[in-house]
C-alpha cells in the first residue's frame, strides 16, 4: 500500500523544518523550493536522510542518494512514496 502525499507530508515537514536553517516557521512550507536555498548543506543532508529513514522506517538505496532526490520537499515525497 502506497502512503498518501498527506501522510508523507505530515511526517516529513517537521523533519525538514528541523534541518533547514532558512525556513520561515510562520509560513506554509514551500514544497517546490530548492532545499539548498532553504539551508540544506552536506552535513544537514546526512542528518536529514537519517531522520527520514527513522521517521518512515525505510532505507534509501544508494541509487536514490542523489541531488535530485533531495532537491525539494516534493521530490522527497515522491521518493518516500516509492519506498513505502
Amino acid at each position: 500500500m502506497v502512503i498518501s502525499v498527506d501522510d508523507v507530508l505530515e511526517g516529513l515537514l517537521p523533519v525538514l523544518r528541523k534541518h533547514l536553517r532558512f525556513i520561515d516557521h510562520k509560513h506554509e512550507f514551500p514544497l517546490e523550493t530548492n532545499l539548498i536555498e532553504l539551508g540544506l548543506d552536506s552535513m544537514s543532508a546526512v542528518n536529514l536522510l537519517l531522520d527520514i529513514e527513522m521517521t518512515f522506517d525505510l532505507t534509501f538505496p544508494d541509487a536514490m542518494l542523489t541531488a535530485e532526490t533531495f532537491r525539494t520537499a516534493s521530490t522527497l515525497v515522491r521518493a518516500i512514496q516509492s519506498l513505502s
